[in-house]
């Protein structure tokens, strides 16, 4: 018998490794968005036909959290998925290579 894993994704994702010093913004039609003291804070706005909704998000970061940047849509996110570096992945990988 041999061991297996599931096929890793080489989809790469610009993003930022937050830090207590991280200062962001961003804004788009739909986002406007602050990192600031661990904090990021996100106001969306959604209009359709006969509708508008504006949501307010405030989440609380950690030194080391990642956030994944999404130009055209969301902006900064934080994903639910852990995310590491190329070289992270690889560290990681080689200490099983040899099972």
């Amino acid at each position: 018998m041999e061991k297996f894993i599931v096929k890793p994704s080489i989809d790469m994702h610009l993003g930022v490794r937050v830090t207590a010093e991280t200062k962001l913004s961003f804004e788009n039609e739909h986002v406007q968005q602050t990192i600031e003291n661990l904090v990021l804070h996100s106001v969306m706005t959604i209009k359709g036909e006969g509708y508008e909704s504006t949501n307010h998000t405030t989440i609380y970061l950690q030194e080391g959290d990642v956030l994944i940047y999404e130009e055209d849509g969301r902006g900064y996110i934080k994903p639910v998925e852990q995310f590491v570096t190329v070289k992270e992945a690889i560290e990681e990988f080689e200490c099983i290579k040899d099972l």
